[in-house]
């Protein structure tokens, strides 16, 4: 009989590691702590220092000739994991101790269990040889790689893989770890090496290089990367949270954004485009305020990716002009010249040097007219915009300090895009249409876009920028707001993943977003956004308005504006219902900004996401399968079940959702105070067009404020809506600057908020005293607390520090309501006045 290849040998330990040799490989085994573990194997005499980068990564464009067209190279800059510590590990025998896990080493396998439980149990790696994987006719891979098969008990789900288009359970599925710089369903734009199992433990590959994971083996996952060498942190724990929360350990909290970012954002490109006058029937024709039509044009420009001619190109001036949206329409222009063009093209600008209503300034001044809120505006994207229209660079950036001023004296933050390097050649000297990123800091600039043509390689590229950036912005002491794509592990540390360029007017795209923002949050990054009714097209109001109600639940979003069939304002542009309706939605979401924010926090502290699966309050077979990718929680407090599809539809917008399916537990609709009990579908739920399929569940405590525009007019009153339920609740209210990373240092406050309803139908609510302080903190403000409720309560009570105390009270629909007009919901209203929150314990107590 031949010997065994992967028998062990030469088993050994010291204080901090246990080695071993196999198949003439050595192996070696460390601990972070006392639930991770660190496995590496190598072939050659060095255990490895950092994790391996890939040496020519393939770069597929697919349609998209922006990709990697700023950057390009590997380069190992930034860590993947940046805990690196280990602890004391004592070999007895083939086995040691880990916490509550015991790991054993036998020929051919490394088993984990916790009593006499299977945790998992990996098959020793087999490294191949670039020339053995040339050789392997078999094989898919020809370069040195690695593969290993990790087996756990049965019924075992697999989520992770980072951003998996559409895609949120594992199971049955074999997904890529690399760039494919695709961004609809089934598509990779932001890949983690990490992925966890429902079974216990989680599997973080500390490498940069391409893999392959298949999971059509509900009792086994079989891994390969292009990697010489093996690599691997195994996470042990109980929960998802525990899992994805090890990740963290291993490679860095999530970032919490700026307040700003937790509003929403208007992108464009200006100093590019020009706007011709036309008539109203023509193809993507747009009116401004001076009760004019037009319609919006680009230069041919190399930066911009056109050929110098699409159907309906046109010369002004002698310059030619294609128009914005491909395959035009019919249009008439309404002076043109005797060839049939336009006489005159506006050029559009920051701050309306040609025509103030075709500027970035103007923009944020219609936001506000129409009472739609705005936290940020990227008034630039590279693709031959710049931010300024001066033949100097130092023009150019005296335009964008300009702009980011008046952008700031309405309470908006000023943020870039990137298409290509953010630094001069020579920094001394930069030159017109060259960046420099530490300049624009200077000039105001507070965010930043990594797009695609500059970070589309990935890998190293894509983390090295985003670190690069945040570093630049934590130098003048501001928190980075980073929007990324083409990801990796450890890009939560700095940047907002963003799921890249869709279609607009695509019911099947607010489908697909669901499973992105709940797989890159069961990946380790909690923070993850989409344009609202993506970036092309977007003439359907409907889907439009369908798009941004879920979205409005979710705490960033953007207009994606300047590609489409017209302008995208978040529904400004659609006239009524529309308009009015997604006003309503951006109110109440810069109402749930404390709501949100401290959802962010909770995610950093423990790994929970913001947007959260089904199953996350029920798991079973079901839940955890794919059959409710189109609906999802935020927090544990909402599940949304949006709209996504036409299904009955009826002229005035109103539809019928064909099914949703509630946790168990007690629930209540959001828009009509109807109880239902959970652990059950219900089919064809109404869906008026202003009301989404929305449920609050009982026991949740949702911290608001009154709904507002910007960040800076955020108000110092705190309202607290409970929703009465008979398991006790708990909820932790963050607060922060908002602006600076000194949250980081502990610069942050928290009130815990304890309720509970007695089978009595008593409701016992304690706001306890703020703990933690931060620079500018409002410690003096007013509390208002809203109980829902179907009927006015018996008695009340209102108790400070123990002391009772006379406040307002009341009966009817709540206060501070956009929903007012279409939700009709009652409850109790108790108003306290301003009072220092960190010195003050609220006991409310109401008899139902």
């Amino acid at each position: 009989m031949p010997a065994n290849p992967n028998a062990i040998s030469d088993l050994a330990a010291d204080a901090h590691q246990i080695t071993f040799s196999y198949h003439s490989w050595r192996a070696r085994i460390t601990a972070t702590n006392d639930h991770i573990l660190r496995f590496t194997v190598t072939a050659t005499d060095e255990f490895p220092t950092h994790p391996n980068i890939p040496a020519a990564p393939e770069v597929v464009k697919h349609a998209d000739a922006t990709v990697a067209t700023g950057g390009s190279g590997q380069e190992y800059r930034e860590p993947i994991v940046v805990n690196g510590a280990t602890m004391p590990l004592t070999l007895n025998g083939n086995h040691f101790g880990l916490g509550q896990y015991t790991v054993t080493i036998t020929d051919g396998a490394l088993t984990v269990n916790r009593a006499d439980q299977l945790i998992l149990r990996q098959s020793l790696p087999q490294l191949v040889s670039a020339a053995a994987a040339t050789a392997d006719a078999d094989s898919d891979v020809s370069t040195a790689h690695w593969t290993s098969r990790i087996s756990t008990t049965a019924h075992a789900h697999y989520f992770g893989g980072g951003t998996q288009n559409g895609i949120v359970t594992l199971n049955d599925r074999l997904i890529q770890i690399k760039n494919e710089n695709r961004w609809t369903l089934g598509g990779v734009s932001s890949p983690v090496p990490f992925y966890w199992s429902t079974t216990g433990y989680g599997v973080l590959i500390n490498s940069y290089t391409p893999g392959e994971y298949d999971f059509s083996n509900p009792r086994a996952a079989y891994l390969m990367h292009e990697d010489a060498t093996f690599d691997a942190y195994f996470i042990l724990a109980d929960t998802a949270s525990g899992l994805i929360h090890g990740y963290h350990e291993l490679t860095g909290a999530p970032a919490i954004l700026p307040r700003f970012a937790f509003y929403p954002a208007h992108f464009n490109a200006y100093n590019r485009d020009c706007w011709v006058e036309v008539t109203p029937e023509s193809t993507a024709a747009v009116q401004f305020e001076d009760n004019k039509w037009y319609k919006e044009y680009q230069p041919v420009n190399p930066e911009t990716f056109n050929t110098g001619y699409r159907p309906g190109t046109i010369t002004v001036a002698g310059l030619t002009l294609i128009p914005n949206v491909y395959g035009d329409g019919q249009v008439e222009f309404v002076h043109p010249d005797a060839d049939g063009n336009p006489q005159t093209a506006i050029h559009e600008s920051l701050n309306g040097e040609h025509d103030y209503q075709f500027s970035a300034r103007a923009v944020i001044d219609r936001y506000r007219a129409a009472g739609f809120p705005l936290g940020w505006i990227l008034p630039n994207d590279g693709y031959g915009a710049g931010y300024g229209q001066t033949s100097t660079f130092a023009g150019d950036l005296a335009n964008l300090a300009q702009f980011a001023g008046y952008a700031k004296a309405q309470g908006v933050t000023t943020g870039l895009w990137t298409q290509k390097t953010v630094a001069p050649k020579d920094p001394a000297k930069p030159q017109k249409a060259e960046r420099d990123l530490h300049a624009e800091i200077a000039a105001g600039v507070r965010a930043l876009k990594t797009d695609v043509a500059w970070i589309g390689e990935g890998y190293t590229f894509g983390v090295n920028a985003t670190a690069s950036a945040a570093r630049e912005l934590q130098a003048v002491n501001a928190r980075p707001a980073i929007v990324t794509l083409d990801g990796w592990a450890g890009s939560q540390r700095n940047a907002l993943i963003w799921s890249g360029d869709q279609s607009g007017s695509n019911w099947r795209n607010i489908k697909s977003h669901i499973g992105t923002y709940l797989s890159t949050g069961l990946s380790g990054n909690p923070n993850v956004a989409s344009d609202v009714d993506g970036i092309y097209a977007g003439s359907d109001p409907l889907v439009q308005t369908r798009d941004l109600q879920w979205k409005a639940f979710t705490p960033t979003f953007f207009a994606m504006d300047g590609w489409g069939e017209t302008a995208k304002r978040l529904g400004l542009e659609h006239g009524e219902p529309f308009t009015s309706i997604n006003r309503a939605y951006l109110e109440y979401h810069s109402s749930i900004v404390p709501f949100l924010y401290s959802l962010a926090t909770t995610a950093r502290n423990t790994g929970a996401p913001i947007m959260r699966p089904t199953w996350w309050l029920e798991a079973n077979d079901y839940t955890l399968g794919d059959d409710l990718n189109d609906q999802l929680l935020i927090g544990s407090t909402f599940l949304l079940a949006p709209i996504t599809g036409t299904y009955q539809p009826e002229a005035n917008g109103n539809d019928v959702r064909p099914a949703l399916y509630l946790p168990y537990g007690d629930w209540t609709d959001f828009w009509t105070g109807k109880e239902y009990t959970g652990g059950r579908t219900i089919a064809d739920f109404p869906a008026p067009l202003g009301q989404t399929p929305l449920f609050v569940r009982a026991g949740s405590l949702v911290p608001r404020t009154a709904p507002h525009l910007t960040p800076d007019e955020m108000p110092a009153e705190r309202i607290l809506e409970y929703y009465p339920g008979y398991d006790e609740s708990h909820f932790t209210v963050y607060t922060d600057d908002g602006v600076t990373p000194a949250y980081q240092d502990g610069a942050q406050a928290q009130t815990q908020i304890d309720a509970r309803t007695d089978d009595d139908d008593t409701v016992h609510i304690t706001i306890h005293k703020t703990t933690g302080t931060f620079a500018g903190q409002e410690l003096r403000q007013p509390t208002t607390i809203f109980i829902a409720c179907p009927t006015e309560p018996g008695y009340s009570v209102v108790q400070m520090n123990g002391e009772i105390i006379n406040v307002p009270k009341r009966f009817g629909l709540r206060a501070h309501d956009p929903f007012a007009a279409m939700r009709t919901e009652t409850g109790f209203t108790i108003e306290i006045p301003a009072m220092m929150i960190n010195a003050n314990d609220l006991e409310i107590e109401v008899q139902l």
